[in-house]
């Protein structure tokens, strides 16, 4: 089902628990991120009031920077946008906007890292506390690392992907001190985004596919950041290692029957991005939550 369809479908009396619980039935962004659309959609003339009360978002919820807002109406933001002029390379261009506010602080802990494997490490374990609409999957694969941007439930708005796609190109390349086309070897575009000239301006290949994907060599993985700080690095980890309190896990198993279902990646490795340091004890725990093992939750799907 392509995002147009979801956005214009009913949506349901939203319901929102603690602000860090990932809610089980629906993706969501944080109010952060939403605002800092918000700001490049008024930075462009558009009205911004108007948007608002189109795509069904309450001003109020942004009160807390943390607040989750339900993925189907920041598309409806984002398709507002469109319909009110926005022009096609809107989500390009909100890179320049992109504080780390807008994200929770979670740039701070990825330019500390020491390397850009240890960075990447981190943005895809903690990346769900800020949204769960796409998910960030490293694979190596010979001598390529792959970045994936899969959807959790339904293609965003390629606003959306274009700003996640260029944001990430500027950010790795700025922590690694080097050219964009010197980073990355190609980077695959969904058919609707509208990044590809301004990737191809960087010296960068664009190729085509269901969903974003950021193509490096491996051995840029291994290469030390220009800012790490392990102080600060060390500090930054533990405020995300607690804002992921253990009563969210059963949350985020609903995330791995996802991941279980979408790719091959090991069981071990789900296991390690939902903070489980015992494959045993997240086998355990998706058992008592579900009756079944995740192999056989695995097999089941297939």
């Amino acid at each position: 089902m392509h995002w147009i369809d979801v956005v214009e479908r009913d949506i349901t009396e939203a319901v929102f628990p603690h602000p860090l619980y990932v809610m089980h039935s629906q993706t969501f962004a944080s109010s952060a991120f939403t605002r800092t659309i918000l700001s490049h959609a008024e930075a462009a003339g558009l009205p911004v009031d108007d948007l608002l009360h189109r795509a069904g978002i309450e001003p109020s919820w942004f009160e807390d920077q943390h607040q989750q807002i339900p993925a189907c109406l920041v598309d409806r933001l984002w398709l507002e946008c469109e319909k009110a002029g926005a022009g096609r390379h809107f989500g390009c261009e909100l890179i320049h906007g992109m504080a780390t506010s807008s994200l929770q602080g979670i740039n701070i802990l990825l330019d500390s890292a020491a390397t850009l494997r240890a960075s990447l490490a981190c943005f895809t374990q903690y990346l769900p506390l800020v949204t769960n609409h796409v998910i960030a999957e490293l694979v190596e694969n010979g001598h390529e690392a792959h970045l994936h941007l899969r959807p959790v439930q339904t293609q965003p708005h390629f606003f959306a992907l274009d700003a996640a796609t260029m944001s990430l190109v500027r950010n790795i390349a700025r922590r690694l001190g080097k050219p964009p086309g010197q980073v990355f070897t190609r980077v695959v575009l969904d058919p609707d985004q509208a990044a590809g000239d301004f990737l191809q301006d960087l010296g960068i290949a664009v190729e085509r596919g269901t969903y974003p994907c950021l193509v490096l060599p491996q051995a840029v993985l291994e290469l030390p950041l220009l800012s790490a700080n392990p102080f600060l690095h060390q500090s930054m980890l533990g405020h995300w290692q607690a804002a992921a309190p253990n009563e969210s896990r059963n949350d985020g198993l609903q995330l791995a029957r996802h991941w279980l279902t979408a790719g091959d990646q090991p069981i071990e490795r789900i296991a390690e991005r939902l903070g489980y340091r015992q494959p045993s004890n997240f086998i355990r725990a998706f058992r008592k939550q579900f009756g079944i093992t995740p192999k056989q939750f695995r097999l089941g799907s297939l």
